[in-house]
């Protein structure tokens, strides 16, 4: 779908009808769009739109550069922040001349927002440089919350994990979901880092960009806080990264404390029973010549030896602490 936008007197206004190119048109924005619609766009502004499989790449120089005058940024970008599962899309930004012409395949809540900002402004967007300001400032936001959603839900595994109590089994089966749920966060901190690196080189390229096109202080202001809050944004989740492999390293330790625990109890057992086993093995035998064959205490002689054998294991290893 193509939908353009033009200059109005509050924000940004959606051209009705066919589409067409004026004065007032300041972004282009392609979703999911048609053959047909990219290359109305590709013959009227005389830009090359990246494919999807361009989109991919990982490169930085298929992901940054400048072609017959145009810039192109491309950017993973995190959305769906507060559903269970954050996913991550791949969106393009081109500056053509002074019109901004997006790409994308995902409905980022950042669009929306980059609209509703735009009515507040205290001069209606102009250009497309002023539109991919107010859209980064928007996602930058986004990937904050999606970040504070993330440190929020690591702080609860934190507090669970250290104050875990209950029976073996229990706490078996608990430091097992524990376990998948500290495997989840990492997903999710592992998605917002790849997006936050990628809008930390794309804010690095857009910032030579504004330089280049000589805009105004106050815009190049608000490109360098932005610039630096996508780097503050950086170092908290590597921060959570490390929070993370922490409560990862500290759960394998407990479970391997539990089963540890649960191998002690086999291995003191085997012990304890052990002497009556001996003695059992010994009346057992089928000799001939056994003095306590014919006696008449001799069972409950044997059954009394076999338990005193086993009190006495049990108090020595209690003694030495293993129990």
């Amino acid at each position: 779908m193509l939908t353009i936008f033009e200059t109005a007197e509050k924000g940004l206004a959606r051209q009705e009808g066919v589409p067409a190119l004026n004065d007032q048109v300041v972004w282009l924005d392609l979703n999911d769009p048609t053959a047909e619609e990219t290359r109305w766009v590709e013959e009227t502004l005389n830009v090359d739109v990246p494919t999807r499989a361009e989109q991919a790449e990982i490169e930085v120089s298929s992901r940054l550069y400048k072609q017959n005058g145009t810039d192109v940024m491309t950017a993973t970008v995190m959305y769906q922040v507060f559903q269970p599962q954050p996913a991550v899309t791949t969106i393009t930004f081109m500056l053509a001349e002074d019109r901004l012409i997006t790409l994308r395949y995902a409905n980022p809540r950042a669009f929306e927002i980059c609209l509703e900002r735009a009515r507040y402004e205290s001069a209606p967007p102009r250009s497309g440089i002023v539109v991919l300001v107010l859209l980064l400032e928007a996602i930058i936001d986004r990937t904050a919350d999606a970040i504070e959603r993330i440190q929020g839900d690591v702080d609860g595994l934190s507090h669970t994990i250290f104050e875990i109590r209950g029976r073996a089994v229990t706490k078996q089966r608990r430091l097992d979901e524990l376990l998948r749920s500290v495997g989840q966060q990492g997903d999710l901190a592992w998605r917002a880092g790849d997006s936050v690196h990628s809008m930390g080189r794309l804010m690095t390229f857009f910032t030579y960009t504004a330089n280049e096109r000589k805009v105004d202080k106050s815009l190049k202001t608000r490109i360098r806080t932005a610039a630096r809050d996508v780097a503050s944004l950086s170092d908290h989740v590597n921060f959570l990264t490390d929070k993370i492999v922490f409560l990862l390293d500290a759960v394998l330790g407990m479970i391997t404390i539990e089963q540890n625990n649960i191998t002690k109890i086999f291995s003191v057992a085997a012990v304890i029973f052990l002497p009556p086993t001996m003695i059992a093995s010994i009346y057992g035998m089928n000799f001939e010549h056994m003095p306590e064959l014919y006696w008449f205490f001799g069972y409950p002689f044997a059954l009394c030896l076999m338990v005193l054998c086993a009190l006495a294991s049990y108090i020595y290893w209690k003694r030495k602490g293993w129990l």
